[in-house]
């Protein structure tokens, strides 16, 4: 089966165009004080292309190395500490919009970037003053050709009907992502999900409660349920579903869910600042997504970058117009404020159970 999680470039970006950016502008002055920045990731199968299409592509053209190192899942009291301490171990984080808020909170812990991009040239939630997104994943559905021979659920309102649609089903332990999903099953229209209803989404779960066969809590345990065959149908982080169809699971993906975005951030008062920033804006050309993308089923957020992407790796990536079109994004700012107090009910709702 083809692998769509680490196609070659050749086959993904049109006429084997790799790096077409102009190179970068920086200043000698800059150069010399910042010869080396480090970026931390959150690691993994993530970083080999992380280091193809940013890291060494912006050595190369820049002269600055870039060190990569790996942070925590959630990476917000590393990097309170290093900033507090003024250690500066790393200038450069992978992070998400809910984590800069609360990095934003009491004092400003990551800088305002000032690149001067065109909102306009990226996809909705993608640039905020503090953070540039990259990386966009879709949160959708995931359905075994195999073993859901038959009629199949498009919808999540089909996904909660366990009489007209039976089969194994699996959801993510977290209220995060699950709660939308329970309201888009029970008929809140996309553009009315927020702020959350958060009674009618808990009553829209416990309906399905007895129904989950597996309540899966990593992206490498969404990944292993759906390539064991463990359930018919689930939701999943588009790049997890594309690496079990890689490894040969018979899925296929229904674009109906949200999205969200990993970006980048900068420590506040770094002193290799200058580097780090046009390393971030580097980050942004299309060019260089499109590379990214044809390594990891993550969408680009640059719109241009699909104009060195085939229609067939499309296909296959959430910011693709056809696929974008079913998704909402998560609004993380909601989440920024309600994720504690969300996560502790979701919790007692399980044990309840």
């Amino acid at each position: 089966m083809k692998d769509y999680f680490s196609p070659s470039r050749r086959s993904v970006l049109k006429g084997g165009v790799a790096l077409l950016a102009a190179p970068s502008v920086i200043s000698s002055a800059v150069h010399a004080a910042n010869s080396q920045i480090t970026v931390s990731d959150v690691g993994g199968a993530i970083s080999p292309a992380l280091r193809q299409a940013f890291y060494d592509p912006f050595e190369k053209q820049t002269g600055i190395r870039v060190v990569s190192v790996a942070q925590e899942a959630n990476p917000v009291t590393q990097i309170k500490l290093l900033v507090d301490t003024k250690s500066y171990i790393w200038d450069v984080s992978m992070t998400t919009r809910d984590h800069i808020i609360r990095l934003m909170e009491g004092k400003p812990y990551v800088a305002e970037l000032k690149l001067g991009l065109n909102p306009d040239d990226y996809i909705a939630g993608a640039m905020q003053p503090t953070w540039m997104g990259f990386s966009v994943y879709g949160i959708a559905m995931a359905l075994n050709t195999k073993s859901l021979p038959g009629a199949a659920p498009k919808t999540w309102a089909d996904y909660w009907n366990v009489k007209d649609f039976p089969g194994r089903r699996g959801l993510y332990r977290s209220p995060l992502y699950t709660l939308e999903l329970a309201l888009l099953a029970d008929g809140v229209p996309p553009s009315k999900l927020y702020p959350l209803d958060v009674d009618r989404a808990f009553a829209s779960l416990s309906r399905l409660r007895k129904n989950i066969a597996v309540w899966w809590t990593s992206g490498a345990q969404n990944t292993q349920i759906l390539q064991s065959g463990e359930v018919d149908m689930c939701d999943t982080w588009s790049g997890r579903v594309y690496a079990a169809i890689a490894g040969g699971a018979p899925l296929k993906v229904n674009w109906n869910g949200l999205y969200s975005i990993d970006g980048w951030s900068i420590a506040n008062g770094t002193p290799r600042m200058e580097a780090a920033q046009e390393f971030v804006k580097f980050s942004m050309r299309p060019e260089q997504q499109a590379i990214y993308s044809s390594l990891v089923a993550n969408g680009p957020s640059a719109k241009k970058a699909y104009d060195s992407i085939t229609a067939e790796r499309a296909l296959v990536l959430p910011t693709a117009p056809a696929n974008i079109a079913g998704l909402t994004l998560v609004d993380s700012d909601y989440w920024g404020a309600k994720n504690k107090e969300l996560t502790e009910r979701f919790n007692e709702w399980l044990l309840a159970g």
